[in-house]
């Protein structure tokens, strides 16, 4: 169910700063799991319809995490909007359940490698602060993302502050601030699993591994790599707040390739991924940027 943390927090600036930073946005998914017992029959009706309206994997739920530039202002990474959010779509480092919230091991996570991504994404997600979740009355909008109305979902409003539930809110950000990853299907023909399934596809996934590692690099440095990601997502809370800012961002990195190398075919297109191995390194990202998101940077930002 798309529930989301309870209080508001937004705009955060776009100023470019130098760093060394993963410059990618991720789209988080959150794998569907059974309807909370406290859920109201709305949100149950919209959780079950979400989970058997969608292909599998079922998902119930997606956002755009957005890397931070380091700055004197800590900026925010994650970005949604919930069923029932008062305020609509907003960062959300400032709610008051948001670690628990994130801390849920049913998350998934999918790069997404484009030139200066976390400044565009970031921009574009500041445009849509407030937007507002559809209502009850449209049943959140779901429909058009699910045959045989997606047919016409090219005609529902995808302008700045038209109504969309989350797949469609990150879809249409996504489109505009990224023009070049081409989603081929219009922002509300999306529901979690589609979106999910779009940019997660093995052709994605090769281009960007294609792009992230052109080179060679020494056993050395990918062993350096594999230490800063075991600290990162295996070793306790204050180790984790102990790494320093360069070295969270590397594992963070680090995560997402081992993301690319596992969605990609080994024997090119007469081969498919492991999806065991696939599935498992999307996990593994996810926790890793949680973590990094709020042990590493929140406990040092303070």
């Amino acid at each position: 169910m798309e529930g989301g943390p309870d209080a508001p927090a937004c705009a955060i600036s776009a100023d470019e700063v130098d760093g060394p930073l993963p410059p990618m946005v991720v789209l988080m998914v959150m794998k569907a799991d059974a309807t909370s017992k406290d859920a109201t029959w709305g949100e149950a009706l919209i959780d079950r319809g979400v989970q058997f309206g969608q292909p599998y994997p079922a998902a119930t739920h997606v956002e755009l995490w957005v890397g931070d530039q380091p700055r004197d202002k800590p900026e925010d990474n994650h970005y949604s909007t919930y069923l029932g959010a008062a305020d609509g779509a907003l960062w959300t480092s400032g709610m008051t359940d948001s670690q628990k919230f994130y801390a849920n091991r049913a998350w998934s996570a999918v790069p997404i490698f484009s030139a200066n991504a976390e400044q565009r994404v970031r921009a574009e997600c500041n445009l849509h602060c407030g937007t507002p979740y559809p209502t009850a009355a449209f049943l959140w909008q779901y429909p058009w993302s699910i045959w045989p109305l997606r047919a016409f979902s090219g005609f529902v409003d995808d302008r700045i502050s038209a109504p969309a539930h989350c797949a469609a809110l990150s879809a249409r950000i996504l489109r505009t601030a990224l023009p070049e990853i081409a989603l081929p299907q219009p922002s509300h023909w999306y529901g979690p699993s589609s979106l999910y399934l779009e940019l997660s596809s093995p052709d994605r996934m090769e281009r960007a591994l294609a792009r992230e590692r052109p080179v060679v690099r020494s056993q050395a440095e990918e062993e350096h790599d594999e230490e800063r990601v075991e600290a990162l997502t295996l070793h306790s809370d204050d180790e984790v707040a102990a790494m320093s800012a360069m070295d969270a961002r590397q594992a963070v990195r680090a995560l997402a390739v081992q993301v690319l190398r596992a969605g990609s075919r080994p024997r090119g297109q007469n081969s498919e991924p492991n999806q065991d191995a696939f599935r498992e390194a999307q996990e593994k990202l996810a926790r890793g940027l949680t973590r990094y998101t709020w042990i590493n940077r929140k406990l040092n930002d303070r």
